[in-house]
This record gives C-alpha cells, sequence and structure tokens, in this order.
C-alpha cells in the first residue's frame, strides 16, 4: 500500500524494452499480448516500487511470467482498497476440448535495495538456474554475425574475405546468416526448405566452414523453423501444415507452421538435425520474424517440444533466442536457449537505452550487443566507432558490420577494445549489473559489479548535451562502505581538449571508500554527447 505506482515494459521493432509507469487507481490495469509470441510490445514483466524507490534505494516487488505465447496481466485496486497482480496465458489461448491446463511459472522476488535488487535477483536466477550451458567452462565467444554485411548476396569471396577481416579483429564465432538454404534470394521464398543451396554453395557449407574454423572460429548458422513461404517446396506440398486460413493476410511475405501438429514437428526436426550432423556448427540463431495469424497456446507447446528434442540430440550446439529481435526473450525460452538478440537496432545510442533497462531482467551472459556499421541501417545515425565498441562491450560482444568499411584507425579501436573485453570477460559474464542513478538526466550509467565485490566496471553515456557545463558527480552502487576502492579511468579514445578543470579521475588514479564513492560520487571529465567514459575499480 506505500505504492504509488507501478512499472511495466511495452516496446516496438527496434525499441524493445521501454518502461511506463502508471498511477494506481480504482479499478483494472491490464496487459493482454495476443500477438502469440512473448512480444516486442509486451515483456511480461511488472515492477511495483514503494514511494521515493530509485535504481538503488528503496523496497520493490518484482514480477515475470515464463511464457513464450501471449499472456495476460492485471493489477487491479479493489474497491476497499486492496491490491491483487495477476498472471496467466493470454484469453482465449486454450481452446481445445478435454485438455488439461498448467500455467507457465510466475517468478516474483523483493528488493530493500531499489530496482537494483530486484535485477539482480531476476539475472541470477536466469544465469544460474534456468539456462542450461552446452560448455558451461567456455569462455562466451566474441560473434560475428554477416548480415548486415552482405544480407541474401552470398559469395565465396566476399564471405572469406570478411571472415578473415572478423578473425583479425577478434571474433571466435562466424554466424552466416539468411540466405544459404533453398533458393533464399530475397524474403519472399524457400522458408521450410532447410536444405543448402547448391548454386550458392555448390560444396555445401563444408569449404566455408573449414576456412571459418582455420581462422581459430567456431561456426554458427541461421535458421526460421516455425516460418514457411507459399513459395517453397515445403508449403507446395503440405499448405495445410499453416497455422491459420489460406487467405490469412502475411507478415514479412511469409506464413507460420502449425507446430502443434506432430508431423510438422518430425520434419522440422529432420532437416534441422540433418544441417548439424553433415557440418560442423556448434550455434543456432532462431529467428521468428512475424506474429501469428491467431493468438494459440499450443504453438509455444510445438516449439517448447521441438526445442527440447533438438537439444537432446545436439547437448553441445548453443541457440539464440531472436523474434525480429527482442520478440520472443522471456525465462520460458530461455530455459531452452543460451542467448537473445535484444533488438534488430545496431544504432549505438538505441542500444545504449535498450540493453540498459532490459538489464532489470537480463544478465550481460546471454545478452546480445553487436558493433554494428558506420551509419546505422535502421536509424541512419552516423555514429562514432568508440560509442559503437563500447556499447557493444557492455554485454556479450560481438561485430555485425562489413568489416571492409573499416579505416585502419577504426579497425584498431576496434581490436582493442575487443581485446579488453575478452581480458575481463570472465568475471563480467558473471558480474551483476547494477543501473546508476544518474544526477544529469543526459547520462546513462550502470556498474558491473562482480560477485565476489572486489571489482567492477561503471559505464557512463553521455546520450546528449548537459544542462550544465561542468559534470555532476556519478554516485556508485554495491560497494562495501568501509572498503577502500582504487579507480582509474580508461583511456576510450574520446577525450577532448575542450574539457575544463582537473578532476582527480583525470590526472590518475584515485582512491575513495565505498561509502564515498556512494554517497559523495565521482566527478568525471567533461565529455561531448555520444560518448562513453569508463571507469574500472578494485576493492584495495
Amino acid at each position: 500500500q506505500l505504492s504509488t505506482e507501478m512499472i511495466d515494459v511495452s516496446g516496438r521493432w527496434c525499441g524493445e524494452f521501454q518502461l511506463n509507469r502508471t498511477a494506481w487507481r480504482a479499478g483494472i490495469h491490464a496487459r493482454d499480448n495476443r500477438t502469440g509470441r512473448t512480444g516486442h510490445e509486451h515483456f511480461p514483466g511488472l515492477l511495483i516500487p514503494t514511494t521515493g524507490t530509485t535504481n538503488t534505494q528503496g523496497t520493490c516487488y518484482g514480477f515475470h511470467y515464463g511464457w513464450s505465447g501471449g499472456h495476460t496481466m492485471i493489477a487491479e485496486e479493489l474497491p476497499d482498497g486492496r491490491r491483487q497482480v495477476q498472471w496467466g496465458h493470454a484469453t482465449g489461448t486454450q481452446d481445445a476440448p478435454a485438455t488439461q491446463f498448467q500455467t507457465a511459472p510466475l517468478y516474483l522476488t523483493y528488493s530493500d535495495t531499489g530496482l537494483n535488487g530486484c535485477a539482480v535477483s531476476f539475472q541470477r536466477h536466469l544465469r544460474d538456474r534456468i539456462v542450461t550451458w552446452p560448455k558451461p567452462d567456455t569462455p562466451r565467444p566474441v560473434h560475428y554475425n554477416c548480415w548486415e554485411a552482405v544480407y541474401f548476396d552470398h559469395d565465396w569471396s566476399v564471405l572469406t574475405d570478411i571472415a578473415d577481416r572478423a578473425a583479425a579483429l577478434g571474433a571466435e564465432r562466424f554466424v552466416l546468416d539468411d540466405g544459404w538454404f533453398g533458393r533464399r534470394d530475397d524474403d519472399t521464398s524457400s522458408l521450410g526448405d532447410w536444405i543448402i543451396d547448391p548454386r550458392k554453395y555448390p560444396k555445401g557449407l563444408t569449404p566455408l566452414i573449414d576456412h571459418v574454423q582455420g581462422l581459430g572460429m567456431r561456426f554458427g548458422l541461421w535458421f526460421e523453423p516455425e516460418m514457411v513461404s507459399r513459395d517453397s517446396d515445403l508449403y507446395r506440398a503440405h499448405p495445410e501444415w499453416i497455422l491459420g486460413p489460406q487467405d490469412q493476410i502475411e507478415g514479412r511475405q511469409q506464413l507460420v507452421l502449425n507446430m502443434a501438429l506432430p508431423q510438422v514437428q518430425d520434419l522440422l526436426c529432420d532437416r534441422i538435425a540433418t544441417v548439424l550432423r553433415d557440418n560442423a556448427i556448434d550455434y543456432i540463431k532462431w529467428d521468428h520474424n512475424r506474429v501469428l495469424p491467431a493468438p494459440d497456446a499450443a504453438q509455444t507447446g510445438g516449439v517448447y517440444a521441438l526445442l527440447d528434442r533438438l537439444r537432446a540430440d545436439f547437448p553441445l550446439v548453443e541457440i539464440e533466442s531472436c523474434a525480429s529481435g527482442g520478440g520472443r526473450i522471456d525465462f520460458g525460452i530461455m530455459a531452452r536457449t543460451q542467448r537473445v538478440w535484444l533488438s534488430d537496432s545496431n544504432d549505438a545510442l538505441e542500444r545504449l537505452r535498450i540493453q540498459h533497462d532490459a538489464a532489470l531482467f537480463l544478465p550481460a551472459c546471454v545478452t546480445g550487443s553487436h558493433v554494428g556499421p558506420r551509419i546505422c541501417h535502421t536509424s541512419g545515425r552516423e555514429i562514432d566507432i568508440h560509442t559503437r565498441a563500447w556499447t557493444a562491450a557492455q554485454r556479450h560482444m560481438g561485430f555485425e558490420m562489413d568489416p571492409r568499411e573499416l579505416t585502419d584507425d577504426e579497425a584498431r579501436v576496434l581490436r582493442d577494445v575487443t581485446a579488453w573485453w575478452k581480458a575481463g570477460r570472465d568475471w563480467r559474464m558473471e558480474a551483476d549489473i547494477l543501473r546508476l542513478d544518474s544526477a544529469d538526466p543526459a547520462v546513462l550509467a550502470e556498474m558491473q559489479l562482480a560477485r565476489d565485490g572486489r571489482r567492477f566496471v561503471a559505464f557512463a553515456a553521455q546520450m546528449a548535451s548537459s544542462a550544465p557545463i561542468l559534470p555532476r558527480p556519478l554516485r556508485l552502487a554495491g560497494l562495501q562502505p568501509d572498503a577502500r576502492y582504487r579507480l582509474r579511468l580508461l583511456d576510450t579514445g574520446q577525450g577532448t581538449r575542450l574539457s575544463r578543470g582537473l578532476p582527480a579521475l583525470k590526472a590518475g588514479p584515485v582512491t575513495a571508500s565505498g561509502q564515498a564513492l556512494m554517497r559523495r560520487g565521482v566527478t568525471l571529465p567533461w565529455t561531448f554527447p555520444q560518448r562513453i567514459r569508463v571507469i574500472e575499480g578494485e576493492r584495495a
């Protein structure tokens, strides 16, 4: 009853994880997701802070419904003043007769350390108790995905050249995206025909995989198993296998397969397994590029069953959940996958906000973040390589640009940041992400605090121009008040001669108590907008 508002999560394509604050009032606040997947629009999460709660202080209740289909949430204030929260599957999605029904797990947590307490609970629970890691002792590899470099235009000489350059930058896994199968030259055909295209790959994928592995990288492949194109051998053979009516409006020029049908699951399992058995593939990017024609819980159950079969047969293959970016991210799908593609936007500024808010539920180790092209393909914005690289370095790092566009200086920056990421990934991929309360609304800041609390790294992104000339101190979080910490400002290559004054960090390392760093804060040098400052700290 000490709460005046609730925080739920909406979004859109290339704008996922938008936090909405809604005041409690008499009656019902409802979210009813009927898209058939978790959805960009309706992430199944809810936070109820008490009055005065911030990222770092106050009390908060957290909820997450671990289901990958449509869901319903009701937060209601009753006439007598009591409040209740209910979760379940979307209405009308269990319509088969004589069906035994069970809701998905509802995860609840309570924090007395602000929103961060809920965030850390969700991050740790997902990382340590829900995700099953194929190779738990293997460091998270630096990713390279070729989609924004070549799209559907697969050419041997181009792909091998790109692979050479990606490996030289520090990539450890090469992912071949859409366009390798059927007669897939654009997005109008071939979904469902999971057979290697002999026009593009006359000797199969083996020569490309051998080249990639010869560079010291592993190989991954894109699938979109739940979808089918009208222009495909599968649809021509089995038009009755689609979900919904034949005259439905298509989404992204494709239809959805009825995953509740055992014969659909069998065929997909056989086709995917054949590709995995015949090729040295250790990673699948599993996409889902349109909503369902109607909400259907059996569809999600069929997807879970297919994933479970493939995981049992290929336990060492890692799977990424992608649905036009962040359209299917939840603890249900994460029980069967190990990574999420948070957004199709590789715009670093948009990414900073999306991954910052997604950290209320997701740890760094499962959150893919890639260095995109100099000019972002979804926003048209041109962003400096330092900002792009340090944004990706805050999560599971990867690249998704054409490395042939890089200048020598840009390539050097990317190699340096990637080397930094590799050097500390073992502890940072298990760290707690703590969102910081910035006194300057133009600064978006967070910390990654090691599990033993002995070290941390803080990122402060100057998203826009600040109102005052002098930077306001940034207060850190999660430190031991009576311990002393040695801090150094990392040279991110984004300094400016216009920076006035001489903050202590600018002159060299600083040692201060945890209490001082959390109450007074640390003052960073002035910087231009769209730049990121990085502080490394270690307990003395």
